[in-house]
């Protein structure tokens, strides 16, 4: 995981990561870590600011590619949803 951290992904977020998933998931993180890095890219560049948070809280968001993930997130007013999600991750929970 410690790929992460090229894209100021902290250690203490790593470690939070590893707690919060078992070794299998960490592990397909591995496998699929230049997707993960594309999906950590694209959010940088729609200026997300909660990387940190959603790696430890929701981390299948990354696990799409990340074409999906601009579709999905095409429906929605960009600037608006950016702001809304940098104050609360879980407005992923109504997408």
């Amino acid at each position: 995981m410690n790929f992460l951290i090229e894209y100021d992904v902290s250690e203490e977020t790593i470690e939070k990561i590893r707690e919060n998933y078992d070794e299998s998931t960490c592990f397909y993180c591995l496998t699929i870590k230049e997707n993960m890095k594309e999906v950590i890219n694209y959010l940088k560049s729609i200026h997300v600011e909660s990387i940190d948070q959603l790696l430890t809280n929701r981390l299948e968001l990354f696990f799409l590619p990340v074409e999906t993930l601009k579709e999905h997130l095409r429906e929605y007013n960009e600037d608006v949803f950016v702001q809304l999600l940098n104050e609360d991750i879980n407005v992923l929970n109504n997408i």
